[in-house]
């Protein structure tokens, strides 16, 4: 099984920085296919709260994308929660969220 670490307190690692997207991407596959996956967070407390609501927020839009289209008043307010996660996480972490949403 995969692990998956994320140490914000590296951020400014170039190699970090490279493999962020990747790995957050990988992630998020595994997650939507239902598998449990150990993850390790290092950082400040509001960085790991600015990530992991932003992790959140992408798994109920895609749930809710999935469920009922694009077109759908739900789907419409998760894709604002959506982007109000990633927004906090990059004023959090000084980071882009790597990940791109329709």
């Amino acid at each position: 099984m995969d692990k998956f670490e994320f140490d914000f307190s590296n951020k400014l690692n170039e190699g970090f920085i490279g493999t962020f997207g990747i790995t957050l991407k990988q992630l998020m596959k595994k997650m939507f296919g239902g598998q449990q996956v150990p993850i390790l967070v290092k950082g400040t407390p509001r960085e790991i709260r600015a990530f992991a609501k932003a992790m959140i927020r992408e798994k109920d839009y895609y749930t809710v994308y999935k469920k009922y289209g694009l077109d759908n008043p739900k789907t419409y307010r998760s894709k604002y929660r959506l982007k109000r996660a990633i927004y906090d996480f990059e004023r959090k972490t000084g980071m882009k969220w790597p990940l791109k949403f329709r």
